[in-house]
C-alpha cells in the first residue's frame, strides 16, 4: 500500500474529526460567535395601570397651498395588549383650537381633529393624549420581545420590560411637503405589582414609548441609566422594586432633533443592539451577550491535531 496515500486518508480523517470538535465547543460555548438570544416571556407581575402624552410640534409648510396634519389616536407599537391591539389615545385638549378634520383615519373617534397651516407659514402646536379606555391590569398590559418558547436551561437572561420605539417626523414622509421643525413629548405612566400575596418584584423598567434619534431631557425618578438597544434612541431605564399591590409613577421627557442644545445628567449605557426593521412597530430584546477573551478551545484541538499529525508523519514514515 503507498504509505503517502494512507497518510492523506488519516490526515483527512482526522480534519473532520477536528470540525465535529470544532462544532461541538462552539456549542458548549455560545460566546465564540457573540450571539444574542430572545426568549418569550408568559406574563408580568408589573403592568402598566396609566398611560399619557404630552406633544408639543413646531411644522413648517414649505408648499405653495394650504395644507392640513392631524392628530392619530392610534399607536401600533408593540404593547402588548394580550390579544395585540395597539393602544387607543382620548384626545384630552389642543393649543391651538384644532379643527374637525373632513374625514377620520379609524373607528378610534369619528371626530379627527387637527390643524390647516398656510403656504410658508410655521405653526407650532401643542396637545394632551391619555390612553383609553383606562388601562387595567390587561390594557396595556407590558412591553414584551415577541420570540421562540423557552429552550434555555438553567440560567436564563431577564430582559424587563421591554420599550417601543417611533420617528417622531414621519408627518415628512406622508407629506413631504411639511417639515417638522422641532418636537417635544413629555409621558407620564403607573405601573403596578398586581401580586398581592407573594413577596416584591424587582427588574428593569423601560420607557414604554420612545422616539428615536431624540434626546432624554428629563425624568423623575431619575434613570438608572439610559440603554442603547436601539442605537438611536436613548431609552430610558429605571432599575425597579414593587411590593404586593404596590404602584409607582414614572414620567420622562424627550425632544427631537437630539442635536439639540438641551442636556440631561443621567448615565449612559454601552451596549448596542440591532435597529428594529419598522421603527414604530418592532422591538429588540437587549439580552446582554459576553465576549470573552482568548482563542477558543477547537482552535487548540485541531492545532494539536494537525501537529501530531506532522510528528508522526515525519518520524515514521521518511
Amino acid at each position: 500500500m503507498n504509505i503517502n496515500r494512507l497518510f492523506t486518508a488519516l490526515i483527512l480523517l482526522l480534519v473532520i474529526f477536528s470540525f465535529s470538535l470544532s462544532s461541538s465547543a462552539v456549542s458548549w460555548d455560545s460566546s465564540y460567535d457573540d450571539q444574542q438570544a430572545w426568549i418569550e416571556e408568559q406574563g408580568a407581575e408589573a403592568q402598566f395601570t396609566y398611560l399619557e402624552a404630552t406633544i408639543t410640534a413646531k411644522i413648517k409648510n414649505n408648499n405653495d397651498h394650504v395644507e392640513y396634519f392631524k392628530i392619530s389616536q392610534t399607536y401600533t407599537g408593540t404593547l402588548d395588549t394580550g390579544a395585540g391591539s395597539a393602544i387607543t389615545w382620548e384626545i384630552l385638549w389642543t393649543n391651538p383650537c384644532a379643527l374637525k378634520m373632513i374625514k377620520y383615519m379609524s373607528d378610534v373617534d369619528s371626530d379627527d381633529l387637527g390643524w390647516k397651516i398656510q403656504p410658508g407659514e410655521t405653526k407650532t402646536v401643542s396637545f394632551k393624549l391619555r390612553a383609553y379606555p383606562t388601562p387595567t391590569s390587561s390594557y396595556p398590559n407590558y412591553i414584551r420581545q415577541p420570540g421562540i418558547n423557552n429552550t434555555f436551561w438553567p440560567l436564563v437572561n431577564e430582559p424587563g420590560l421591554q420599550a417601543s420605539w417611533f420617528l417622531p417626523n414621519e408627518i415628512e414622509y406622508l407629506n413631504p411637503s411639511l417639515d417638522l421643525v422641532s418636537w417635544k413629548g413629555h409621558f407620564c405612566f403607573w405601573i403596578k405589582n398586581f401580586d398581592y400575596t407573594r413577596p416584591k418584584v424587582s427588574g428593569i423598567v423601560r420607557a414604554p414609548i420612545v422616539p428615536i434619534d431624540s434626546k432624554l431631557t428629563y425624568s423623575n425618578p431619575k434613570v438608572t441609566y439610559i440603554d442603547k438597544e436601539v442605537p438611536w434612541a436613548n431609552t430610558a431605564a429605571w432599575d425597579v422594586l414593587l411590593y404586593p399591590g404596590q404602584s409607582k409613577h414614572f414620567s420622562y421627557t424627550y425632544q427631537w432633533p437630539s442635536t439639540s442644545s438641551s442636556s440631561y445628567s443621567g448615565s449612559a449605557g454601552s451596549a448596542s443592539y440591532d435597529v428594529p426593521t419598522t421603527a414604530a412597530a418592532s422591538t429588540n430584546a437587549s439580552v446582554p451577550t459576553t465576549s470573552e477573551t482568548g482563542v477558543p478551545f477547537a482552535l487548540f484541538v485541531v492545532g494539536a491535531i494537525i501537529i501530531a499529525g506532522g510528528v508522526v508523519y515525519a518520524k515514521f514514515f521518511r
